[in-house]
């Protein structure tokens, strides 16, 4: 169990946002789930009782190689939350966290198009 790392922030802080729930980023613990490097990570209380309810908000952003990495917020079965779902369409490591600018609401564009590479002109 741990607090917040500082490049989670951002993806955290913006999926609350969306939902608009509350949230003191300070005192959120969470526990980085086995996701092969993703950066998925449980929310607090870890009870094996608790049950995925809903997904009230997913972001997306491009990482560092320019490959789409989706992030959704997800409630437990009574509303509270649950974990943060990060998923690299590729299913490989997050190779860099953006800042809350790089960060666009919603799932990734599935249309196949090439995306930049972020910090490119």
């Amino acid at each position: 169990m741990r607090h917040l790392l500082e490049h989670e922030r951002p993806v955290v802080a913006y999926l609350f946002e969306l939902a608009g729930m509350p949230v003191d980023l300070d005192a959120l613990i969470v526990h980085p789930m086995s996701d092969g490097g993703m950066g998925s990570l449980a929310i607090v209380p870890f009870d094996s009782s608790r049950r995925f309810g809903s997904s009230p908000a997913e972001c997306h952003f491009y990482d560092l190689d320019g490959i789409p990495v989706s992030a959704a917020l997800n409630l437990d079965q009574d509303g509270k939350p649950f974990e943060i779902d990060v998923c690299r369409v590729d299913f490989e490591p997050t190779v860099g966290w953006p800042s809350h600018t790089e960060l666009l609401a919603g799932p990734p564009n599935n249309s196949f198009k090439p995306t930049p590479l972020r910090g490119a002109a």
